[in-house]
């Protein structure tokens, strides 16, 4: 193996210490042919290998990796185990985390009417990393909300105490249980809802939740009792941003309390989106696989979330450096966190083009990190209406 591929491998036995020497070598090569061909297909990563050995010997030995103990070809009983790697995964991006306050996104994408993946990902400068997911075949019924649980337990142990945890998801995901299964980690959900959700305010009446704004330009924050229904009413803090060029005002709902809570952070989670883009397309080229055994797509989604890593790492490092005006090989730790900043080029994009470079040239960076943005902040023109429930009258 190249100095760069053994390079990943090591990293990848002191980060997923439950994978086997075998499994961890054969996830270094996917990996590593992932970033050499700039796509994770089978075809490609093989193609990008092919001066390590025999085509066809390295092609069995990549679709073993991918399979089940008992569906390879010489059967084993120690199967790759991804639920296992979900908390070692969040903390790879702990070790490498700068700050203390992180926000995670629960969302479902599917690949057509073969397969949906239920993930949670770490949101970080425009982009999302998985660290955790469910691959369940597409069109069938049942219920999401279980899976999505299950995940979050997996992934309490990896965060450390003390730490600021946003939850977020999209309205199709609003659910009582979500909403106690993240609180019940001491994390803080940020949840949208339908706008014509019914909210009243501490000392008001009971509005639609898309009326307390007068249009676009505007955000409303205050305290009081959500619901659709009377089973899935809910106490808390009610954002309402109407932002200008939108046709309807987001509503969301926190248990932060409102002098806490930022109007804007609910727009965090279209990140998720650009994560999912990067996989499916621009990236990875997901979208492209054939595969429809979902254990056999969770095996590949491994190589997936440990390549993103590395990409946003290495992007990390190549931001950092231009927004210094420095050259990224001399920028050797990292900078205060900046300002968010509109690029031409994503972190994710520009990691990955430095990494295909360092490997053509048998050298990766040592030193990676990951230093996230502050959370967005309301643009100059918002106009915050905050709301204060009356004071009661007291007695003389």
């Amino acid at each position: 193996m190249p100095p760069a591929a053994d390079q990943i491998e090591a990293t990848i036995a002191e980060q997923l210490p439950s994978l086997r020497p075998a499994q961890r070598h054969g996830l270094a090569r996917w990996v590593y042919g992932a970033i050499l061909a700039r796509r994770a297909g089978e075809r490609a990563v093989v193609a990008a290998l092919a001066a390590l050995g025999r085509w066809q010997s390295l092609r069995q030995y990549l679709r073993a990796w991918r399979s089940d103990g008992a569906d390879q070809a010489a059967p084993c009983r120690t199967p790759v185990d991804v639920t296992a790697c979900f908390a070692p995964l969040l903390r790879w991006v702990v070790r490498w985390w700068q700050g203390t306050e992180l926000a995670l996104a629960v969302d479902a994408t599917a690949h057509g009417d073969r397969v949906v993946a239920l993930v949670v990902s770490v949101l970080y400068r425009g982009h999302a990393l998985p660290v955790a997911w469910a691959i369940l075949p597409a069109n069938r019924a049942g219920a999401w909300i279980p899976p999505f649980l299950d995940l979050l337990d997996r992934l309490g142990p990896a965060v450390p105490a003390g730490w600021t945890v946003l939850v977020l998801a999209d309205r199709g995901l609003w659910s009582p249980r979500l909403w106690r299964g993240i609180r019940g980690h001491g994390w803080h959900p940020v949840l949208r809802l339908r706008q014509g959700t019914l909210f009243r305010p501490v000392g008001g009446r009971r509005p639609r939740a898309d009326r307390l704004v007068p249009g676009p330009g505007h955000a409303w924050v205050g305290r009081g009792p959500a619901c659709r229904d009377r089973a899935a009413r809910r106490r808390g803090t009610l954002i309402v941003r109407w932002g200008e060029g939108h046709a309807a005002p987001w509503v969301c709902l926190t248990d932060l309390a409102p002098t806490r809570v930022g109007p804007c952070w609910d727009g965090l989670r279209i990140w998720v989106e650009l994560g999912f883009r990067a996989l499916k397309g621009v990236g990875w080229r997901w979208a492209h696989t054939r595969r429809t055994d979902p254990d056999r797509v969770a095996r590949h989604w491994l190589v997936l979330a440990v390549a993103t890593r590395w990409a946003l790492a290495v992007g990390t490092r190549a931001d950092d450096a231009a927004a210094a005006g420095v050259a990224p090989g001399r920028l050797r730790a990292p900078r205060p966190a900046p300002d968010p900043i509109p690029r031409r080029v994503s972190v994710f994009r520009q990691g990955l083009a430095w990494l295909h470079w360092q490997i053509r040239a048998r050298r990766l960076w040592h030193r990676r990190w990951l230093a996230p943005e502050p959370w967005p902040q309301p643009p100059p023109g918002l106009v915050l209406h905050r709301h204060h429930p009356p004071r009661r009258a007291t007695s003389p």
